[in-house]
Formats: structure tokens, C-alpha cells, sequence
């Protein structure tokens, strides 16, 4: 350790990051887009400069080598969000996730239909999309048919927690760091799906009983007409060469070990030169215009927050959480990083449980990647799919989101007791 936490550096870089923190809890008060606070918080490189430059030359060369792997962390990060949210955009371009919508629609589902649809397809496709498109995509819906603002309150929760037990594969930031760090790999991340989906069932059935029965003899949603909600030409062959693609980067992960990135890239390759052949049969698909409808603000967010947070364990304050699975079972650490995550954001902590890097087991990283995940729907501003659902609806606020908190915690007690059936009791993984 070159500079201590308690040195006029190490505490000066740990106020710029919890005033960085503190901004981006409060963004929807604040009316301030959560990336700003994050690459403000970036400055703590230039503290940690001025200390070398006043202090210690000779701690310039391992300064730069912490800022080298700053950088292939944050490619890795950066590159694999990119190539989704391209294929994604690719596929909302030509009505796929509409069609969907749309189709629920029609069936007639009822409001308690609808309900579970949706939250069933967000806890489904979320692993895949990521849990902010599968709030966006559900969360419309719900928005889109929703005449009780109770219904679309009870609905928009069970969807955020729905998409957040993406964890079981990529559908979470959490869970894409952990793998790309080399903690764990796709197929562990695998074994999560009996405490996701199990989690998220007792969760639903908590909600429908005490929050969707009291509403049962009001009119909850309205009547849909002539919706234009069907696929636009090429839109089911896209959908299903964007699907190949995602299993192709699976499957060259897992078994030819190809980093993550690199195959989700090539899978893109695919599906841009899927477009190409729909372009020489008549069918234009502007993909180029999808391609660029990345969202920069997010990524920005990412790269500032893992700076931030390798600036932290540059300073050493990140060695107190390896500490902390050294004195203490690491099944209660992880329990508590994840209660954490749902008030700070689960990918500063996430990053910080990283680069701590505590000697686990597969186990404990899977339960990391479980609490830290989930936790961050005990409050609205703790996962990328609960800032959506504010931003969908301006009555979904911190404080409404708080009186679902008995089910919530039905999800995340539920879920950490079939990890520990599943892993501790009968020892399968």
C-alpha cells in the first residue's frame, strides 16, 4: 500500500467519492443525470498525482500501471454493453419488443394477467437485455394500459425486481463484472437460476396477495384498439439471428473461452450483416441510426465509477472489505454488501468487492453476484431498472417504492435461502 487511507490523500479521495455518491442517490431530486457525479469523481486521479508529483516521484510507474488496468477493465465493460444495447436497438428498430407488448395486449390478459405476464417475460428476457431495457420494454406496457395509479405502482415494482434477477446470466451489471473479472463464469453464474426465479415468485405471490387483492373491484386498465403493434418487414428473421447471436457468444465463452466482448462483437457482426442481406431484398433497415442510439450517459456512469472506486483501493480503503471476509462468515458479508447496494448502487459496490479481491469460492462469488444484484431493489435508486421506472412514471418515488419493502424482502431473504439449500445443504454446484 503507497498512501495510506488516513492520509491527507486517502481521505481526500474518499470525500470526492462519497460527495460524487451522495449526488448520485439524490439525481431525481436533483434533476442531474447520475453520469456527471461519476466522472467528477474521476478527480480523485488527479489527487492521487498531485501526491506522487509533491511527495513520492518514484510512485509514478506503478500509478500508471493501476491506470493500465483501469482501462482493460473498463474495455471489457464498456465494449460488451455497447454490442447489446446495439442488438437490442437493432431489434426495437423493427417493432420486435412492441410486437410482444402487443400481443399480451390482445390476448385479454386482465389486469392480474398482465401482471404476471410481465413480470414473468422481464424476469425471462432481463438475463439476456439487461435489467434496464426489460423495465423499459414492461414498463411501458403497464404504462401504456394502466388506468389506477396503485396498479401501475404495484406493477411497476414487480417489474423492476423481476428484471433484476437477470444475475443468473448477464442481465445485471453485477453479474457482468464478476464474470469479467475471472471470478466466475458463465456457467456458474448458471446455478443462480433456482434462487433468482424462486425469489422472484415468492415475491410476486407476496404482491398479489397483499397489494393486488385490495384492488380487485376497481377498473385497473383500459380497453386496447387498434394498436400498432406488428413486426415491421425483417423484423422476425432480425429477431431470431439477434438471438442466435447472443447464444453464439455464450456458447464461444463458455466452451472456446473467448472473452465475452469479443464474442458478443462478433455476434453483432452478425446481425449487421443480417441487415445488409434484408437491405438487398427491398427491406431497409436503417441499423446505422440504431447502432448510434447507444446510451452514452450510462456508459459514461460506468467508467466514472470504476474509476472512482480504483481510486479508493489505490488509496487502500477497499483492503477494509477484504478484511471484513477475512473476521467475519462470508455469507454475512455478502448479505450485507447487498442491504448496501441497494442504497449506494450496486455497481460501486460491486467494483469495490472486486478489487478487494477476498479469496472466495465459487459459492461465495455466486452469492455475490446474487445479493449484490438483487439488493439493489430494496430501494428504487439501487438498480438501473428502478431509475427507469421513475422515469417512466414521476408518482413512482423513492417513498413509493418503500412500501412494497415487505415483499421485496420476501425476494431477497427467499432468494439467499434456496442459495443456501442449493449450495450449503446439498452441496450443488
Amino acid at each position: 500500500m503507497l498512501i495510506e487511507p488516513f492520509s491527507f490523500t486517502g481521505i481526500a479521495v474518499l470525500v470526492i467519492f462519497l460527495i460524487g455518491m451522495a449526488l448520485i442517490m439524490f439525481e431525481a431530486q436533483l434533476e442531474m443525470d447520475k453520469f456527471k457525479p461519476a466522472m467528477f469523481m474521476m478527480s480523485g486521479l488527479v489527487v492521487i498525482g498531485l501526491h506522487y508529483m509533491l511527495n513520492d516521484p518514484n510512485g509514478f510507474q506503478l500509478f500508471a500501471e493501476a491506470q493500465e488496468h483501469i482501462k482493460t477493465e473498463l474495455f471489457g465493460l464498456i465494449a460488451f454493453m455497447a454490442f447489446m444495447w446495439m442488438i437490442v436497438e437493432l431489434l426495437n428498430e423493427r417493432n420486435v419488443f412492441t410486437a410482444l407488448n402487443g400481443y399480451l395486449l390482445k390476448k385479454g390478459l386482465g389486469a392480474r394477467g398482465m401482471f404476471w405476464a410481465t413480470g414473468a417475460l422481464s424476469a425471462l428476457m432481463s438475463p439476456f437485455i439487461n435489467n434496464f431495457t426489460t423495465a423499459m420494454i414492461f414498463g411501458k406496457s403497464i404504462k401504456n394500459i394502466s388506468i389506477n395509479e396503485r396498479y401501475t405502482h404495484v406493477s411497476l415494482c414487480n417489474i423492476v425486481v423481476a428484471s433484476n434477477t437477470g444475475v443468473w446470466f448477464l442481465g445485471t451489471s453485477t453479474s457482468l463484472m464478476i464474470v469479467l473479472a475471472g471470478k466466475i463464469s458463465l456457467a456458474g453464474l448458471l446455478l443462480l437460476i433456482p434462487s433468482a426465479l424462486i425469489g422472484w415468485l415468492l415475491f410476486a405471490l407476496t404482491l398479489q396477495f397483499f397489494y393486488m387483492r385490495p384492488l380487485k373491484n376497481q377498473q385497473l386498465i383500459r380497453e386496447i384498439e387498434g394498436e400498432d403493434s406488428a413486426l415491421k418487414p425483417g423484423g422476425a428473421s432480425i429477431a431470431v439471428v439477434g438471438l442466435t447471436a447472443i447464444v453464439f457468444a455464450v456458447t464461444a465463452n463458455v466452451t472456446l473461452h473467448v472473452d465475452i466482448e469479443f464474442a458478443t462483437g462478433i455476434g453483432l457482426g452478425f446481425v449487421a450483416l443480417w441487415a445488409w442481406v434484408l437491405s438487398h431484398r427491398g427491406i431497409e433497415l436503417p441499423w446505422q441510426d440504431q447502432l448510434q442510439k447507444v446510451e452514452w450517459n450510462a456508459l459514461l456512469f460506468f467508467i466514472g465509477i470504476i474509476t472512482a472506486v480504483s481510486c479508493l483501493n489505490h488509496v487502500g480503503w477497499l483492503s477494509y472489505i477484504s478484511k471484513l471476509f477475512e473476521l467475519f462468515d462470508p455469507t454475512l458479508v455478502n448479505v450485507i454488501l447487498g442491504v448496501i447496494s441497494g442504497i449506494m448502487d450496486n455497481v460501486p459496490v460491486e467494483a469495490a468487492a472486486l478489487m478487494s479481491s477476498p479469496d472466495l469460492g465459487l459459492d461465495q462469488w455466486a452469492l455475490n453476484a446474487l445479493m449484490v444484484g438483487i439488493g439493489g431493489s430494496l430501494t428504487v435508486v439501487g438498480s438501473a431498472a428502478g431509475i427507469m421506472a421513475m422515469a417512466l412514471d414521476k408518482s413512482y418515488t423513492f417513498g413509493v417504492h418503500l412500501k412494497f419493502l415487505p415483499a421485496i424482502l420476501v425476494n431477497f431473504l427467499g432468494s439467499l435461502g434456496v442459495w443456501w439449500l442449493q449450495f450449503k445443504f446439498f452441496g450443488l454446484y
